[in-house]
């Protein structure tokens, strides 16, 4: 799979949200070494992988898809300028999902679901 910003593996994720409406997580792992901006903000957060999650369906989630930046302390997210954090709710099945992404694509990013998920929520400046 090859993009500019150097998608590695992707997965989406139906959900059953508790009004029995379906919603989608569409998870994206890109490749650190690439040269472009997403790939040197993630360095600079010393990020051990980094990607993208995009939201489909859900009343309160970012319109445009977030960065995350998983590093060995835990997990960043940042969500465009005008955008709203996720809440609670919302974060919880994130990251349930990160970990089962995290273990879907084992092979192509073997460790990375050992990592811990923890996360800080940030804006760009």
């Amino acid at each position: 799979m090859s993009d500019e910003i150097g998608r590695l593996a992707t997965r989406e994720y139906e959900v059953m949200l508790p009004d029995g409406t379906k919603a989608k997580l569409g998870f994206a792992l890109c490749d650190l070494g690439r040269e472009n901006a997403l790939a040197r903000h993630a360095r600079k957060r010393n990020a051990v992988a980094f990607g993208l999650l995009s939201f489909e369906g859900f009343a309160e989630a970012p319109v445009h898809p977030a960065l995350w930046v998983q590093t060995t302390a835990g997990m960043e997210m940042v969500v465009s300028d005008g955008d709203a954090q996720p809440g609670p709710k919302l974060q919880h099945m994130i990251a349930r999902h990160f970990a089962l992404f995290f273990a879907d694509i084992n092979d192509v990013a073997p460790g990375l679901a050992a990592l811990p998920l923890s996360a800080e929520e940030e804006r760009p400046n």
